[in-house]
């Protein structure tokens, strides 16, 4: 038997929720203000800032009884050599950085 549970929030609801990166917490949340699963993500992701990896959001609806697990991956751009260092860099059997889009 197959059951497709939403995993609905509503204003009311007290959730808990986490970010963690490489295991450790970047952000958590514990509010009760939230419409819906997207806009605690979002919050999430705002608090957490720019992190390099793969990340785990858990978010509890207290209220409800539910948990949802989402994993995320992100890449920021990485720095930049400047042209004096980038110079002075050998070219045979050298490793770049490889700009990544972000």
């Amino acid at each position: 038997m197959n059951k497709n549970i939403a995993n609905i929030v509503n204003l009311g609801d007290k959730i808990l929720a986490t970010i963690e990166c490489n295991g450790r917490r970047l952000a958590s949340v514990n509010a009760t203000h939230f419409s819906s699963l997207e806009a605690v993500k979002r919050a999430l992701l705002d608090l957490a800032g720019r992190y390099t990896g793969m990340a785990i959001i858990t978010v509890r609806n207290c209220t409800q009884g539910w948990r949802d697990v989402t994993v995320l991956a992100t890449m920021r751009r990485p720095a930049v050599v400047p042209q004096a260092a980038a110079a002075a860099v050998p070219r045979v059997g050298a490793q770049y950085l490889i700009p990544w889009a972000s």
